[in-house]
């Protein structure tokens, strides 16, 4: 499978600004392509939802290593919810809240897989599944300790939701966090599937260049009503929960 520059980029928080833990970052979706190349484990996956697991595994690495919130503010929802930090796999005695787990790994795999590849079912508890997230967490856990942190995502500690001045600063990371964040990413991409004949039509009526305002509003709108990620909420209700500690 090939890992573009412009593929993990277009996952990041700031895109195109390259901050300077980006050649870090995409070393490790390198490295986490070439090892899946070289196993045995889910290989009848198309290539492109395979690209979508590395880089959404990258992506929640960043996360944990930066503690930015997303992570955290999702397993501690959904332990509020369920008794467990994630969904399937129950709290082991190794499990760390809010650290590198295999548990998380494997989630992110299945979630994203599930979302990536529309109608095709993955049992969690699939034998090569849980063999390549041990393996994708055997990687990730010996570069741990010194990977460096994402300092663009750190974003919790430095904005108010209710301020003015940071207002395109939350937009900017509401539309990330929305459209790009492996969190969330695979159920949105089922809400843009639904809107594409909306889509469409608006590129019909108006034309490909005169439809681009519209066709940015039709983002904001399934952006901010359209709820999204394993535990579905409004995207106002995950910024309240990362940024404000705000349970929905």
């Amino acid at each position: 499978m090939e890992i573009r520059v412009k593929d993990y980029m277009e996952r990041q928080l700031g895109n195109p600004k390259v901050a300077e833990t980006d050649q870090f970052y995409l070393w490790i979706a390198l490295r986490l392509a070439k090892l899946w190349d070289e196993s045995p484990w889910l290989r009848g996956l198309d290539d492109e939802v395979r690209r979508d697991v590395v880089l959404a595994v990258t992506g929640y690495y960043q996360d944990v290593v930066a503690d930015a919130g997303l992570w955290r503010s999702f397993t501690r929802l959904h332990s509020k919810l369920n008794g467990h930090p994630v969904p399937h796999y129950g709290r082991s005695e190794e499990y760390i809240d809010y650290e590198l787990n295999v548990e998380d790994v494997r989630y992110v795999i299945w979630w994203t897989i599930v979302g990536e590849a529309g109608s095709e079912v993955l049992d969690p508890h699939d034998q090569e599944l849980e063999a390549l997230a041990m393996a994708f967490h055997m990687l990730l856990d010996k570069e741990y300790e010194e990977a460096p942190v994402p300092r663009q995502l750190c974003i919790a500690s430095e904005v108010d939701l209710d301020d003015p001045q940071d207002a395109q600063r939350v937009y900017d990371y509401a539309y990330w966090l929305y459209w790009r964040s492996f969190l969330l990413r695979p159920s949105s991409q089922a809400v843009m599937e639904r809107a594409m004949p909306e889509a469409h039509a608006i590129i019909e009526r108006a034309g490909e260049s005169d439809a681009r305002p519209m066709l940015q509003e039709l983002n904001e709108r399934l952006m901010f009503n359209e709820p999204a990620g394993p535990i579905p909420l409004t995207t106002a209700q995950w910024l309240r929960l990362i940024i404000d500690d705000q349970l929905p």
